[in-house]
């Protein structure tokens, strides 16, 4: 699906998807966990990725991560101009305080500061008038307001 918009390209949000998207849309944090084993689960399945187990719920995650791995893109994505604002592009994959890893953008941070390790916090962006998307930008922005510098 694509934004016509902005031409760039948005998630096809399924019933199983569809609670990730809402709730980032309204600004919220949301992973699968598991009933049984209590295991956090992402991208969205209908079974726990642990054990098996169907029992899971939608559920506010911990909104801090550290950076696992990083790419920095200089490129525009896609062939797409609407991309350009955006470069350099920064593209993480984040080990969140709640034990999943997930693949996101590092928004607010220099391509030259952004290190394995960086602890990262989520922030939520409208991508759409039915969706939103979690991105992470540096913990040192919030730290003094009191939120976790350690995993």
């Amino acid at each position: 699906m694509t934004d016509l918009s902005t031409s760039k390209p948005l998630p096809t949000i399924t019933d199983l998807t569809r609670p990730f998207w809402s709730a980032a849309k309204n600004g919220r944090f949301v992973l699968q966990k598991c009933g049984r084993c209590a295991t956090f689960n992402f991208h969205p399945k209908p079974w726990c990725i642990e054990c098996g187990s169907r029992d899971l719920s939608w559920v506010d995650a911990k909104p801090f991560g550290t950076v696992y791995s990083h790419t920095v893109s200089r490129n525009v994505a896609m062939n797409s101009p609407e991309w350009q604002s955006e470069i350099p592009l920064l593209m993480c994959l984040i080990d969140l305080d709640d034990g999943a890893r997930m693949y996101a953008q590092v928004t607010d941070c220099r391509p030259e500061d952004l290190h394995i390790g960086m602890r990262v916090e989520v922030h939520c962006v409208d991508i759409s008038e039915d969706a939103g998307i979690p991105k992470f930008r540096p913990l040192v922005a919030s730290a003094k307001a009191g939120a976790p510098d350690a995993a």
